[in-house]
């Protein structure tokens, strides 16, 4: 009986942590579109990736299951290999004055 308290315990808590890393996620995408310049925008990229991995990672524990950290960890990577195409993109422009 206890562990049964315990375990919706830690399941109200994972699903609150998912809807806080959801309405992060939305905010992260309304700076990514409304973002003054590139260098915001590519942080609020790689924060949505970031955001994303942690989402997969929650849904992985709440389901039980290693097959959504499959997702997470190509996310990861994809999301890092964004970031440093961003950086290659801003170090090769031109600096404005």
């Amino acid at each position: 009986m206890n562990e049964d308290i315990l375990e919706q315990f830690f399941s109200l808590w994972i699903h609150l942590l998912i809807a806080v890393l959801s309405i992060s996620l939305v905010i992260c995408f309304i700076r990514l579109y409304r973002g003054p310049d590139v260098p915001n925008r590519t942080v609020a990229f790689d924060t949505i990736a970031i955001h994303t991995v942690g989402i997969f990672a929650l849904f992985s524990i709440l389901s039980q299951t290693f097959t959504l950290l499959e997702g997470a960890i190509v996310t990861a990577v994809l999301g890092f290999l964004g970031t440093v195409m961003f950086a290659r993109y801003l170090e090769r422009s031109p600096e404005e004055e």
